[in-house]
C-alpha cells in the first residue's frame, strides 16, 4: 500500500484538534505521534528511537518550542497528586485557526487513517503508555518505566478485531502475554 507523508507540524495541529484544543503531557503527545507513525498508513516525517519513557522524538519536542515561540499553544503546569506535576499543552485562539485549517482540508482518506488516535481521547497518559508498550514492546526496550507499566496493565480497554484476536490468541496458547512481550523485544 501506498503510505502518504504527514508533517510533524501538522499532525500536532490535528491532534490538538481532534483533543479539543489541550494535550496533557509532553509524553502523551510523542505516544500519540508514535501510536499514528505505527498504527496507521500514514508516514510521519519524525525520527524516532527508544529511551526512558519508550520512543522518544527530539523534533517533537522542537516543533512544540516552535508553536510556544509562536504563540500557537500555550504551556501551562498543572499539579496532580503528591505535588506531581503535568505539563498542560492548549492552543492559543491563533493556534486553533490554524489547526481549524489544516483538519477541515484534510481528505476523507487521510481523516480515516487518522481515525486510530479517537480511542485514546479518553484515555490517561498511563493508558496510552499501555498500549504503545503492548502492542510496539520494542518501543519500551529502554524504558525506565516498562516493568511497573506492564505490572499494572489494562491492556483489555483496547482491545477490538484484530487486536483482540491477537491477544486472545496468546492467551489461548497458554503463553505468557508477558513472555511473549519480552521475547520479542529480543528480536
Amino acid at each position: 500500500m501506498n503510505n502518504k507523508k504527514i508533517n510533524l507540524g501538522d499532525l500536532l495541529f490535528i491532534l490538538f484538534y481532534k483533543y479539543g484544543g489541550e494535550i496533557r503531557g509532553i509524553t502523551t503527545l510523542q505516544k500519540l505521534i508514535d501510536i499514528v507513525r505505527l498504527d496507521s498508513d500514514l508516514e510521519v516525517d519524525v525520527d524516532y528511537s527508544p529511551y526512558e519513557f519508550g520512543d522518544f522524538s527530539p523534533q517533537t519536542n522542537d516543533v512544540i518550542q516552535v508553536f510556544i515561540d509562536n504563540s500557537w499553544i500555550n504551556k501551562d503546569k498543572l499539579k496532580l497528586e503528591d505535588n506531581k506535576f503535568i505539563e498542560v499543552y492548549k492552543l492559543t485562539e491563533k493556534g486553533w485557526k490554524i489547526a481549524e485549517t489544516i483538519y477541515l482540508n484534510l481528505l476523507s482518506t487521510e481523516l480515516e487513517k487518522l481515525s486510530v488516535i479517537d480511542k485514546f481521547k479518553d484515555k490517561t497518559q498511563e493508558e496510552i503508555i499501555t498500549y504503545s508498550y503492548f502492542w510496539y514492546p520494542l518501543t519500551a526496550m529502554n524504558s525506565k518505566i516498562k516493568d511497573r507499566i506492564f505490572k499494572r496493565s489494562k491492556i483489555s480497554i483496547f482491545l477490538s478485531g484484530e487486536l483482540e484476536d491477537e491477544y486472545n490468541s496468546i492467551k489461548s496458547s497458554g503463553e505468557s502475554i508477558k513472555k511473549v512481550i519480552y521475547e520479542s523485544w529480543k528480536c
